[in-house]
């Protein structure tokens, strides 16, 4: 029934068409046929050795569409920098990109994403970071977007306008924020995602996890729609319910099929609820631990200084039983029951448990000014003057 909500819920989402199916890479290529698709770019990841014979490109090639005129851009990296974002770019140059495909993770969807905003707008990619730094003084409805096939069930990167970038000079990730790079299509299959092991199956749906969370506690987006709770909270219950089933067993293709459509569900959360100080804190810790693991560690200490704000407790509140079957008195026990549950499917929930080194907190205290639309994001409001005082002392409580 939940799924069949997210189903529905996915009809009445009007920034990308999102398709969830079992037939999803013979309806990708059918779109391709109708809109006689021409110079294509595919975008994968590092793992792309395989790739050549997914579903997708099988039915490419078995309905005689796949032309000379595609091309591929691999090995793009679980955290791509500025260095591959232009690499793309060029590539779309020497083969005068119409269309651009990103078949992978997270770190593939936001590379092309990035790359492909720069490539219409002649921007080199340093110059996206922020927040609509192309779409406030030219339409976003003047550039192409990307069509996303995602193989793994977290970021919701296909659904979002967000992308996280290295920046080779600061060593930091740095976001762009953008309506122009909000994906246009994205086809969902349990088939595309049954491949990914274990440890990638849980920290992707971490990541979704804590994405719907934070979207439910950042309540007060003025603009955000009515269905975003019920987004968040279908999300959440997804992950709740289907994360057990796929570490049982991997080949459990219900399960992969709710959790794909959670990490979109959440996606679609955080493009009008964005995520806040958990996601802030995580960019410090690229290279050292998946960022799935990493957003699941950090959110339950500022989950704690969240909750002082009433309506961040009574949001909480709608997690009741949820993660531990029965229904919690305080908001306090339901971040504990969330807790609980990140154990149970083999994450850390907390920096602690995860196994970093408590002198890595003066380097995210200091790096969380880098990105202040992450800053102001946060339901419980921060000083700027006072942002880095206030994560050190969150992060030495709960660390």
């Amino acid at each position: 029934m939940k799924e069949e909500t997210a189903i529905s819920l996915f009809e009445k989402y009007d920034l990308t068409r999102i398709i969830s199916s079992s037939n999803a890479a013979s309806m990708a290529v059918d779109l391709l046929v109708r809109q006689d698709a021409k110079r294509l770019l595919i975008c994968m990841g590092s793992a792309s050795a395989n790739l050549p014979d997914s579903a997708f490109i099988s039915f490419l090639r078995a309905m005689g569409c796949w032309k000379p005129e595609m091309t591929y851009c691999d090995n793009i990296p679980a955290e791509p920098a500025t260095e591959d974002v232009r690499r793309i770019v060029k590539q779309m140059e020497q083969n005068d990109v119409e269309y651009v495909i990103a078949i992978g993770g997270g770190s593939v969807m936001d590379a092309a994403k990035a790359a492909y905003l720069s490539y219409q707008s002649k921007k080199d990619v340093t110059e996206l970071f922020g927040v609509n730094k192309i779409s406030s003084v030219t339409s976003a409805s003047d550039f192409k977007r990307v069509i996303c096939i995602p193989t793994t069930s977290g970021t919701g990167s296909e659904a979002t306008p967000y992308s996280n970038i290295v920046d080779n000079e600061s060593k930091v990730k740095k976001l762009i924020v953008e309506q122009a790079i909000i994906p246009q299509w994205a086809f969902l299959s349990p088939s595309f995602t049954k491949s990914m092991p274990l440890s990638l199956t849980v920290t992707t749906a971490l990541d979704a996890l804590v994405h719907s969370i934070e979207s439910l506690l950042n309540n007060s987006s003025p603009d955000a729609p009515a269905e975003a709770e019920e987004w968040a909270l279908t999300s959440i219950s997804l992950i709740a319910e289907n994360l057990p089933k796929a570490v049982a067993d991997g080949n459990d293709l219900q399960a992969r099929k709710a959790l794909s459509e959670a990490a979109a569900l959440g996606g679609m959360c955080i493009t009008h609820r964005p995520t806040s100080l958990p996601h802030l804190a995580s960019f410090s810790l690229y290279g050292k631990v998946t960022h799935g693991q990493a957003v699941a560690a950090l959110l339950p200490g500022f989950w704690g200084y969240y909750i002082e704000e009433e309506s961040v407790a009574n949001a909480t509140m709608k997690l009741a039983g949820i993660f531990s079957g029965e229904k919690e008195t305080d908001a306090s026990s339901v971040i504990e029951s969330y807790k609980n549950f990140v154990r149970s499917v083999g994450g850390a929930p907390s920096p602690g448990e995860l196994g970093l080194d408590k002198s890595l907190i003066e380097k995210i205290s200091s790096d969380a000014l880098l990105n202040p639309v992450k800053l102001q994001s946060s339901p419980r409001k921060i000083n700027l003057d006072d942002a880095s005082g206030v994560i050190s002392g969150i992060l030495e409580k709960a660390w």
